[in-house]
């Protein structure tokens, strides 16, 4: 049997912890990523927009982004804003998505303790 370190472990028990926390919110691979990049793009200040979410390829098809992206307005995490000329949507996170941010947070913590 592999013996495995404290450092595995708590990383283990941290990947764990995150597969139940998205399991609790039901939370497939593709919204996760479309949520990790909207919050990456908040964080940059640079406000992710519909149509630049369907550019990205490193996640699915536009088709499957799409598809995610209506789940996840459906499951309050994502919401869409109209710019102020109607043309443009760009996409932010809800208070329950930030939610889930700030409950990765405290994973992250307990899990270097």
């Amino acid at each position: 049997m592999i013996d495995i370190n404290a450092k595995i472990r708590a990383y283990l028990l941290y990947l764990k912890q995150c597969k139940e926390l998205d399991a609790k919110y039901d939370l497939d691979h593709n919204e996760i990523k479309l949520l990790n990049e909207v919050a990456l793009a908040i964080m940059s200040n640079q406000p992710l927009t519909v149509s630049k979410a369907l550019e990205l390829q490193a996640i699915a098809s536009p088709a499957t982004i799409h598809a995610a992206m209506k789940r996840l307005v459906v499951k309050q995490m994502l919401v869409q804003i109209p710019s102020k000329d109607s043309r443009t949507k760009y996409l932010e996170l809800t208070k329950l998505g930030l939610k889930r941010y700030s409950e990765l947070s405290e994973i992250t913590i307990s899990s270097t303790k």
